[in-house]
């Protein structure tokens, strides 16, 4: 429970980096512009943050912030090869965590009790089996003692 929880808070805390990422670059990019919101960066003509730089921050965790930002700064809507790497990011996301739900839907199917007993394969563990089980129902696992007569 502990792993989910540091997962969780890893994911919310690049989500948030990556948000904030966005809309710096969003300023950055209104204020050079010529728009600005922000005195300060209009007065600075501040650096805008590299594509590489906001996939990256989306590659490390943080996609659902960016896709977040993208949509609500309605910041990087219209350049399709950065909208399309974006939503690639996404899908690897999505590919990952099917992944894992299917793995711990499979290991949820492993029986982890103590009882349980493998099929029985040889006649040798068989006669155990009966020795350790008196009272049930002795059936052989040999074939019949005779040969047919007549061949």
């Amino acid at each position: 429970m502990i792993f989910f929880s540091v997962i969780l808070a890893y994911l919310a805390a690049t989500s948030v980096i990556a948000y904030r990422a966005f809309a710096h670059d969003k300023k950055c990019a209104e204020a050079n512009r010529g728009i600005p919101r922000d005195r300060a960066h209009a007065a600075q003509r501040v650096q805008r943050t590299p594509e590489a730089d906001l996939l990256f921050y989306a590659l490390i965790g943080g996609w659902i912030g960016a896709k977040i930002a993208q949509h609500r700064l309605r910041h990087k809507t219209c350049k399709q090869p950065f909208g399309m790497q974006l939503n690639a990011i996404g899908a690897v996301y999505g590919m990952t965590g099917a992944s894992f739900a299917m793995v711990l839907a499979v290991l949820a199917l492993i029986p982890t009790d103590n009882n349980f007993t493998y099929p029985i394969t040889t006649a040798k563990a068989a006669a155990q089996v009966l020795q350790h089980a008196p009272g049930q129902l002795a059936i052989s696992l040999r074939p019949p003692a005779g040969r047919p007569v007549g061949l």
